[in-house]
């Protein structure tokens, strides 16, 4: 070994033991965030993606594998996907068949021309069927009595308080939960969505929020994609309702989805689509001039590009 190489062995040595005594008995050693060991998706297609949509997402839920994007850090109106983390806090807070209040505050919140169930003024309907309401039939005064019901059972001294106020104390944790799970370009201004309310998202942030609810709560998902159902009043009385989504029909894998629709937004649409068994796709379209025609590009895009790799090919 020459001279050279030896001192160059030493000083390399030398190097990693002053590491080593500068660590304390106390430090920690932070390893790299590892990715879930998921099979590789191949792309078999170099097929372009053509939607209308502003800000577009495909993001893989497995892995945050980033398919495909579009402006997806941009903060847009959202309209009525407001709603998936509506449901998320109330679904923690409200047992299935808790009894929730229809108030005919709730009744009157939001715009003229927000849709609404035809669930009456001083009707009570199971929390599971709230759910259905909001995430199926996109209904806002199913959202304003949900928020209702939670800010009065988190804070039962609300329950003389105006409803405003009892509405603005919801809005808090739902901008709360949105810090907590990293949703930095998201805001919350009413529990529905609707029309003139700061309620603005990210494609990358709803995607994240997806994986969230997968991860939390999957029943939410099971609620969203029900096709059409019937919720019932205190009394027996029967409120039907079908789903906004028409592609559920078309695309029976889709595991969740939402729609949101106002002059603000245009249309905004997200699903969860299952590529495969236990590959879930996140599917977020925001601004679209016909968010339907664009959800079905998308999916076709994304069947006719990338495929699971098969035991097969991971030997290879």
């Amino acid at each position: 070994m020459t001279l050279t190489r030896t001192l160059a062995l030493l000083a390399i040595l030398g190097g990693v033991l002053i590491g080593l005594a500068g660590l304390s008995d106390n430090a920690v050693l932070t390893p790299e965030p590892s990715q879930p060991d998921v099979p590789r998706l191949i792309r078999r297609s170099n097929e372009a993606l053509v939607v209308t949509a502003e800000a577009v997402l495909i993001q893989r839920l497995q892995n945050e594998e980033v398919l495909y994007e579009r402006n997806a850090d941009a903060s847009l109106p959202m309209a009525s996907l407001t709603k998936l983390m509506a449901a998320l806090l109330f679904s923690e807070a409200a047992d299935p068949i808790e009894p929730v209040l229809f108030s005919a505050d709730a009744k009157r919140a939001g715009q003229p021309d927000d849709k609404r169930s035809s669930v009456p003024a001083g009707e009570q309907l199971k929390a599971e069927d709230v759910l259905a309401l909001m995430l199926s039939a996109s209904d806002s005064d199913a959202a304003f009595a949900a928020a209702e019901h939670v800010a009065q059972r988190r804070q039962p001294e609300l329950e003389t308080a105006p409803f405003g106020e009892r509405i603005e104390k919801f809005m808090e944790r739902m901008n709360r939960r949105a810090e907590e799970i990293g949703l930095a370009g998201t805001h919350y201004g009413n529990p529905s969505g609707s029309e003139g309310a700061e309620n603005v998202s990210t494609a990358r942030d709803l995607a994240r929020l997806s994986g969230y609810i997968m991860r939390a709560r999957p029943e939410l998902w099971t609620s969203s994609r029900l096709r059409e159902g019937v919720a019932f009043g205190a009394g027996g009385q029967r409120y039907s309702f079908v789903n906004t989504n028409p592609l559920l029909g078309e695309f029976p894998v889709i595991y969740g989805s939402k729609t949101g629709l106002n002059n603000d937004a245009k249309g905004a649409l997200l699903m969860v689509y299952s590529l495969a068994p236990d590959e879930p796709i996140a599917i977020v379209l925001l601004r679209s001039g016909d968010r339907f025609g664009d959800g079905r590009a998308a999916i076709r895009w994304l069947e006719s590009n990338f495929m699971l790799e098969s035991p097969y090919h991971a030997g290879q």
